[in-house]
């Protein structure tokens, strides 16, 4: 009777802290929710074109994240090329030349760009905003701002998400199009198949539908990710020891927002 009791005892105790965990996730994708939506609501306002301190950190957020970014992203076209030029051989296996431009556009474009683009993002800028932020949080600007009657979400988060959406289209579009004339480069140099011709095939793959998913991925990604990152900067509350945990909790979720954004996608396409 004892054993029996002491049992059910810990199922129940096992029971609340699932449920207690239920609840926390629930209420931090609700939280989450009400972020982005008063994100959307404040950019489709237009009222912060009309300040020259938004602007200003706008400006500043764009050239540390896109100007200081590109070396890097092209850098990263190196993989973009190789992944192009893995693609001839295997169109070429199956006797099919006309599937180059498709897998092309597929693969490199619709996928692999957005999801590259948007981890570099993250892992260079997407760390230092989300520090940033903790920081003014832990020091309480954030409440010296509200104490001024300043909107917090127009001064701190409004430029530093528009700038990771921006970076995000404008970084994508490059690595993409940089990939793909790099591979074009190395199949040409390797005699596999004339530059010419290649982006022929690749021209014959491409379609408008794929060329509107390239930009909202390179749009929604990072604008997910940078919110996340924000988001998490702010619960840390007044305690800076818990920064590191903000940082890499911020991070990973993230990455999950991301992937399941893109599954979320690719279910819908799927069915339409």
């Amino acid at each position: 009777m004892q054993y029996a009791s002491t049992h059910i005892s810990a199922w129940q105790a096992r029971a609340q802290r699932i449920g207690d965990a239920t609840l926390r996730l629930l209420d931090g994708v609700a939280q989450f929710q009400y972020f982005v939506s008063c994100f959307i609501r404040h950019v489709l306002s237009l009222q912060w074109l009309r300040r020259p301190a938004v602007i200003r950190v706008l400006i500043r957020q764009l050239y540390f994240t896109g100007v200081e970014g590109l070396p890097w992203v092209l850098v990263m076209t190196l993989a973009g090329a190789t992944a192009v030029y893995s693609v001839v051989p295997f169109a070429r296996q199956l006797n099919d030349n006309s599937m180059i431009g498709t897998l092309v556009n597929a693969l490199l474009v619709q996928e692999l760009a957005p999801l590259l683009v948007s981890i570099f993002l993250l892992a260079r800028s997407g760390v230092a905003v989300v520090t940033e932020i903790g920081h003014m949080h832990v020091r309480g600007e954030d409440m010296l701002l509200r104490s001024m009657g300043i909107n917090v979400m127009t001064y701190l988060f409004l430029p530093r998400l528009i700038a990771f959406s921006l970076c995000g289209l404008i970084l994508t579009v490059l690595f993409a199009a940089s990939s793909v004339w790099l591979g074009g480069l190395m199949l040409a140099w390797t005699d596999q198949m004339p530059f010419t011709h290649f982006l022929l095939e690749v021209r014959h793959g491409a379609s408008l539908d794929g060329a509107l998913l390239l930009v909202a991925k390179a749009l929604m990604y990072p604008l997910l990710c940078c919110a996340m990152l924000l988001f998490q900067g702010c619960r840390a509350g007044r305690n800076p020891n818990l920064m590191p945990v903000c940082t890499t909790r911020g991070v990973l979720w993230a990455l999950m927002l991301m992937l399941f954004a893109d599954v979320l996608i690719a279910l819908l396409r799927s069915l339409l």
